[in-house]
């Protein structure tokens, strides 16, 4: 049997997502965002987290959402079921 095939339907097991993560840097009021493609807000906030260690700067995440391209907008994590 194919791993993707099933009684006949596809059936997409690693579907990523696009994330937006907003921020600033500490003691800054200028709001910066960074994209990441990840399967669930979890991941991409922790490839966030390992970015921001490996560049060694301080942040506080203002707000994180997700790209519904069938809505063709982005949707605040916090009211998603993942």
């Amino acid at each position: 049997m194919i791993p993707y095939l099933s009684m006949g339907r596809e059936y997409k097991t690693d579907e990523v997502f696009d994330f937006r993560i907003q921020f600033h840097h500490l003691n800054s009021d200028f709001i910066t965002e960074r994209h990441f493609t990840a399967q669930n807000s979890q991941s991409a906030i922790e490839m966030f987290e390992f970015a921001c260690r490996k560049d060694d700067i301080e942040v506080e995440i203002d707000d994180v959402t997700r790209w519904n391209r069938w809505a063709n907008r982005w949707e605040n994590v916090e009211e998603l079921t993942e």
